[in-house]
């Protein structure tokens, strides 16, 4: 692309920081030593106090302009590649796909095709709306969640509010119901990127206000499955009674009583009682890594850029890859997976709001951990919007930058322990007590490199991967997170996918029989992420792992074995390599 092309846009302050979130350093994810270099997103301060000007090269260099397609915003002001993700249009909602089903054409536009679209702003009521963990609920309270659900799916079936009508608009962002503006080959898609948790966000907060509108209630905040917690690990008793509107027949019947398992792949069976407290550990663990690990770099944690124009990349972060399993364990095993297991149906389930209400939580948790600084200091990301039908019955064009804050969107979630930040010694005797016994030999093997040609996933691969640096110091830990980059990632439309990524250190470029460490796993529910016709998905995880080569005292290694083991799903497999991200806090 020319240098001559790039221009520079002055946008107002607002656009850059959120004011409820402190942001003191102003530098987005950086890519260096074996990866690709990124440059920081730059602010030039303007000689008008209340603005700030982007170099439009730094934006489109900067985090997400090497993941993909870049270009300008026209002279005219139209949309351009390299701009934020714009609302559809809604004149031009088409049918939508459901691959799981054959690729079976599914209707999802909403019942209105035309709106005089206002900007959401949002309520001063003053009400402050607590989110309770769904076992923890009353009877009152549980009667009035059903007693809303039961209004909603009374109302009739065109209408905005309707129970099916709003489980259909996860179809429409999430099977292909729109194209992106100004690009008819782009489908609009929301998952894989940072755009997931603030459009489910949004979801959920108008869900929930309806349901407030219906039951004349505008303290009423809908429960959270409390899934990272050891006694809400368990399906929640109030979604299984068959005689209540919040069921549905959908489901894994086999995990009503089981342990929820992270672990889990289709066909696994359920943990024993004897295995309870085994599998709560683990669990635990996967929850402490996904924060530890993350924390300095937010698109490990909520995924990588998506710009307008850009066809989805389909790089979800470890939030939305550890959400993956929720919708696997709740549906049904069988294809088309209807209902939580299909993004196409998963909302017609109510676990699915239960179970995105705690996806929101721990991106609160995340905003919490990191000093409540914004994720991505770059207007795509601010600037990106959606629209919802509200509950005045309006129709509302939403941004990425008035979700930032729940309180600012009148909710919170009540006070839990956080059973995971205490979980590291219990899961090192754990790990101890799964050592080998004296006098066992260990099998040593050779394990090479990845090598140039993608490779197919049939069993697990074991690959020796160079790191950038050995021996890093604290200060270097602090400043750049040590990343494994697994990519070019391929699996079928409609197919459910999951493989499992491990680290170990090797022996003189032997391994040992012990996969090593969890590092974390690449999990995808059946939806369409591009155009009937395309080559299939292709995708890429990211998972942090400065803190776990501690943990395998591996931080003298030069190298790492990475092992790939499949659990469901034709997958191949592009590359494996090691990146250091910079640190943003």
């Amino acid at each position: 692309m020319s240098l001559s092309l790039l221009a520079t846009t002055t946008l107002p302050s607002s656009s850059l920081v959120n004011p409820l979130r402190s942001n003191t350093k102003n530098r987005s994810p950086v890519r260096f030593g074996k990866g690709v270099a990124y440059t920081s997103c730059e602010q030039k301060q303007s000689k008008e106090e209340d603005n700030h000007t982007i170099d439009r090269r730094n934006v489109l260099l900067g985090l997400g302009g090497l993941y993909g397609a870049s270009a300008t915003i026209g002279s005219q002001g139209k949309i351009a590649m390299g701009a934020p993700v714009a609302p559809p249009d809604l004149s031009k909602c088409h049918l939508a796909t459901d691959d799981a089903a054959n690729g079976e054409q599914v209707y999802c536009c909403p019942p209105y095709s035309s709106a005089d679209i206002k900007p959401f702003v949002p309520s001063t009521d003053g009400i402050l709306r607590i989110r309770k963990p769904a076992h923890r609920l009353n009877h009152k309270e549980i009667e009035d969640f059903k007693r809303g659900i039961q209004l909603m799916k009374e109302l009739p079936a065109s209408d905005p509010w309707n129970f099916y009508q709003q489980a259909t608009i996860h179809c429409t962002y999430c099977n292909g119901s729109f194209d992106q503006v100004g690009f008819p080959d782009v489908l609009l898609q929301i998952h894989g990127s940072w755009l997931f948790t603030p459009w489910h966000r949004y979801y959920i907060y108008f869900w929930e206000k309806i349901l407030g509108k219906l039951l004349n209630d505008p303290t009423f905040a809908i429960p959270y499955w409390s899934w990272d917690q050891p006694e809400g690990m368990f399906m929640p008793e109030m979604y299984l009674d068959q005689n209540s509107p919040l069921y549905n027949d959908n489901r894994n019947h086999n995990h009503y009583t089981a342990l929820m398992d992270y672990a889990y792949t289709f066909g696994d069976k359920n943990p024993t009682p004897a295995q309870y407290e085994e599998v709560k550990i683990r669990n635990l663990k996967k929850i402490e890594n996904m924060f530890i690990e993350t924390i300095g770099a937010p698109s490990l944690f909520l995924g990588g850029p998506l710009n307008a124009g850009q066809v989805p990349q389909d790089i979800a972060g470890a939030l939305e890859n550890l959400h993956g399993l929720g919708h696997e364990w709740t549906g049904p095993e069988a294809k088309p997976n209807h209902d939580m297991g299909n993004f196409y149906t998963a909302a017609r389930d109510c676990m699915f709001y239960g179970h995105h209400a705690q996806v929101d939580r721990l991106w609160d948790i995340y905003g919490s951990l990191r000093g409540n600084k914004v994720e991505f200091n770059n207007p795509n990301w601010l600037d990106a919007s959606f629209i919802f039908y509200d509950e005045n019955r309006q129709v509302v064009n939403c941004k990425v930058r008035d979700c930032l804050v729940s309180e600012k969107l009148g909710y919170t979630y009540a006070m839990e322990p956080q059973a995971w930040k205490n979980i590291k010694r219990s899961y090192k005797k754990l790990q101890k007590g799964k050592k080998r016994s004296a006098g066992e030999s260990l099998s040593l093997t050779p394990v090479s490199e990845f090598g140039s040609a993608p490779r197919a996933l049939n069993s697990t691969i074991r690959v020796l991967v160079q790191r950038p640096k050995a021996s890093r110091s604290t200060d270097e830990k602090e400043e750049a997170l040590e990343v494994v980059v697994v990519e070019g990632i391929k699996y079928a439309h409609g197919q459910s996918t999951k493989f499992d990524v491990h680290i170990a250190k090797p022996i003189e470029g032997l391994v040992g029989p012990d996969l090593g460490e969890l590092a974390g796993s690449f999990v995808r529910v059946t939806h369409t992420h591009h155009k009937k016709g395309k080559e299939d998905a292709t995708s890429k995880i990211e998972l942090g792992i400065t803190k776990l080569l501690n943990d395998i005292e591996a931080e003298a290694s030069e190298s790492l074995v990475v092992s790939l083991v499949p659990q469901h799903g034709d997958v191949t497999i592009g590359g494996v390599r090691i990146d250091l991200f910079e640190s943003d806090i």
